[in-house]
């Protein structure tokens, strides 16, 4: 009998025969569900849309209540639909009980009228949808329905699922927004401090009303020796004077900055404004070689440019017209009256003064393309400005928030605005000139817009805050750019940075950096825990979280990647770096240099094996008086077929050896693998099997390990991946791959990729 599955997306599906499935990883979980030795769920039906390319397989997934009375109706045998659209996506899970509980945690949101769907990974399904296989989304429904049934799916330190569904459109108010008061938030000036410094900005620059104006000249004269001018003048008098001991004629280069046509209303305007005269002298050595330049300032705030004029017998005003003298008749006492202020110039902050007071005055800056202005990206890459790294593109997809201002950059007005290009916008403020570019786009998608990718190409070096696998593994896999990419993201539970950085000519760049980085977690005893997840943050919907780490602490981060960026940007090495911020603040640090692993293309698949799983088996295998074994792990991603080898366990304590002949036992091999998936987060688990072979004997597989390899083969096609088996012999490291029956081999190249 048909199940009636309108009540899932709103649209209408009709059953078909298993083989019509055209999705994948529907097929294998239709194999998987008519399998007898498989417990986990039995297969009902399988169905299309109609209205759209979405396919669903309907199984019965058994779970294990035991005696224990639940909290919730969740029975011993639950049937569920299995969802997926045209493309390759984790699918959507729907329990299907027309009376199953719609009000348990963790059920995703939906429009009314439809049922919900099971949120059973606490990431979005874009980052864990290379990890998709069927048996590992059954016993995940499985897990989740035990828990719920008992109550114990939503722990007391998680927050609560929100009671309404959230809208797609956003409204964000300021904190203290009154409906009820009409008045401004919008207000901008500098000070009316007596005291208050005097900022020079472009003349388009919008001003305050209210704050004294001055209508800036700027002169430059002939260079002069450096360290003449030691006098400072009170007047317009002792300003000529000491000018003229110079060699320069200040009375002439004021009478150039005088507008040419007197009777237009701006020039009127702007002569008789309040004068600051800005006086640069370029400086010369003792060999009247042209050095550094001097500037300096002048004001009065009661003299204008019109009066200067008039005292130095340029112009003469009356019956309200202004003219031109053709002779000068200055009039010195006048000059005399008229005072002048001295001011202090300070250069404006520019790169080379910011490297300069960085300490970075020798430093390399290249061009930069910088992606995902979150808390980490945003603050590292003003710190990079701030250091003088200051050309750079930015690049994100999202919007400032009023959560995120817990640990941006951004300051509250920027609410609304998007990340990269308030970003961009605070650099290029920061240096008073356009050194940064803000593109709104999304890195990872088929649809990235032209110029971010051109941003990419043309960038001497890209840097990735974004902590998205998806945007990782695109840039890692991209052929659209030949700059290295280095990745920094700091860990769920916000105690450590970690950095990936490729190497020259982009070595690692196929995905090893990220396998060795999950092997290190599992390999390393002080990074046991570095994937934990201790809390988080409610922000609407049951996915929108955000990690609760304090702006102190993420400061550290953005501080260590700044510095570590600068360090490395003509490094060569491929490699990891990892910063552990203990509770009293002390940070140690894990470096592990990622060599080329031996690459091993079979038919459809990629088997990539890391130099110390080489080193591993060799060493295990030493002179070859017997031989020895154990099991794999690694990572994988299904959507490229690849397989990263990268852990490879010795032979359990209970294991069967001779010269000729190798027995593996189980002894703490469940346990080993349990471990290694959760330090991991699951992206790291068994992937087969190695032994070797003795002294004198290649590694070409015997039948026994034929018959071996069929095992592993039937085991992991449930999980949508090939049997692995591993062998050392005498000619070096033999890879041994079964795919649909199908056996391929090839031997470790010598020339490593």
């Amino acid at each position: 009998m048909a199940t009636d599955l309108s009540e899932l997306t709103g649209a209408s599906f009709r059953e078909i025969a298993s083989d019509d499935l055209s999705d994948d990883g529907l097929r294998a979980l239709v194999e998987l569900a008519s399998l007898e030795s498989y417990e986990g769920c039995s297969l009902v039906s399988c169905y299309r849309s109609a209205d759209d390319p979405a396919e669903a397989v309907v199984v019965q997934v058994y779970i294990e209540l035991g005696q224990a009375e639940c909290l919730n109706d969740v029975r011993e045998w639950e049937p569920v639909a299995m969802v997926t659209g045209g493309h390759r996506t984790m699918p959507s899970v729907f329990p299907i009980r027309p009376d199953f509980p719609q009000q348990l945690p963790h059920l995703n949101l939906n429009l009314r009228g439809l049922r919900r769907s099971l949120c059973l990974f606490d990431a979005p399904a874009e980052d864990i949808a290379h990890l998709y296989n069927p048996a590992m989304l059954v016993e995940r429904v499985r897990w989740w329905m035990k828990k719920s049934a008992y109550g114990e799916l939503h722990g007391e330190d998680q927050p609560l699922d929100p009671a309404l569904a959230p809208s797609f459109l956003t409204l964000f108010l300021p904190p203290d927004f009154d409906r009820a008061a009409s008045r401004s938030y919008v207000a901008f000036r500098r000070t009316e401090h007596p005291y208050s410094p005097i900022i020079l900005c472009p003349s388009a620059a919008a001003q305050n009303a209210g704050v004294p104006q001055y209508a800036c000249s700027h002169i430059l004269t002939e260079s002069t020796r450096h360290g003449s001018m030691i006098d400072l003048p009170s007047n317009l008098s002792e300003l000529i004077e000491i000018y003229g001991e110079l060699g320069v004629d200040l009375t002439s280069e004021i009478e150039k900055i005088l507008p040419a046509d007197l009777t237009d209303p701006e020039a009127r305007t702007l002569i008789q404004q309040s004068l600051l005269l800005l006086i640069t002298t370029p400086l010369t050595d003792a060999g009247r070689r042209a050095g550094a330049t001097t500037t300096r300032a002048f004001l009065n705030s009661k003299l204008t440019l019109l009066d200067v004029a008039k005292s130095l017998g340029l112009v003469a005003q009356g019956g309200g017209e202004i003219a031109r003298l053709l002779q000068k008749q200055p009039d010195v006492e006048l000059q005399k009256s008229q005072q002048v202020l001295p001011l202090d110039v300070v250069d404006g902050f520019s790169p080379s003064l910011a490297r300069r007071t960085s300490g970075y005055a020798e430093a390399p800056t290249p061009t930069l393309a910088a992606i995902g202005l979150g808390a980490l990206g945003s603050q590292a890459v003003m710190n990079l400005a701030r250091m003088g790294q200051s050309t750079c593109s930015l690049i994100d997809q999202d919007f400032i928030a009023p959560h995120n201002l817990a640990r941006h950059a951004a300051s509250g007005s920027w609410i609304g605005y998007s990340k990269a290009e308030v970003v961009a916008e605070e650099i290029c403020q920061l240096f008073q000139t356009k050194l940064a570019t803000g593109f709104h786009a999304a890195v990872g998608y088929e649809n990235m817009p032209p110029p971010a990718l051109e941003a990419l190409s043309t960038a001497e070096r890209v840097i990735d805050f974004s902590a998205s696998v998806r945007a990782a593994r695109w840039l890692a896999a991209s052929t659209d750019f030949e700059s290295p990419v280095s990745s920094y993201f700091v860990n769920p539970s916000g105690t450590a940075l970690v950095a990936m950085h490729e190497g020259i000519g982009r070595r690692g760049r196929g995905g090893e950096i990220e396998a060795a980085y999950y092997a290190m977690l599992v390999e390393n005893e002080n990074l046991q825990d570095h994937l934990a997840t201790p809390g988080q943050v409610q922000l609407g919907s049951c996915r929108n979280l955000s990690v609760t780490i304090p702006q102190a602490r993420m400061a550290i981060f953005a501080g260590l990647a700044a510095e570590d960026i600068v360090a490395t940007h003509e490094s060569e090495e491929t490699s990891i770096k990892i910063w552990s911020l203990n509770a009293t603040g002390a940070v140690t640090v894990e470096r592990q240099h990622i060599h080329p692993f031996d690459r091993f293309d079979l038919g459809d698949w990629k088997v990539l094996v890391s130099s110390s799983v080489r080193a591993a088996v060799e060493t295990a295998r030493a002179d070859g008086a017997v031989e020895t074994g154990g099991i794999l792990l690694g990572s994988y991603d299904l959507s490229r077929r690849t397989l990263f080898i990268t852990v490879a366990l010795l032979s359990p304590t209970d294991s069967k050896t001779d010269r000729s002949y190798f027995d593996r036992g189980v002894r703490g091999v469940r346990h080993s693998i349990g471990e290694a998936e959760r330090v991991s987060r699951r992206h790291v688990t068994y992937l087969g099997e190695w032994h070797t072979h003795p002294s004198g004997a290649n590694s070409n597989p015997s039948n026994q390990d034929l018959d071996l390899l069929t095992w592993i083969a039937q085991r992991r096609q449930p999980f949508l991946m090939p049997g692995v088996l591993l062998i050392c012999g005498h000619d070096g490291l033999r890879l041994v791959l079964q795919w649909k029956e199908r056996t391929i081999e090839g031997l470790a190249a010598t020339e490593r990729h």
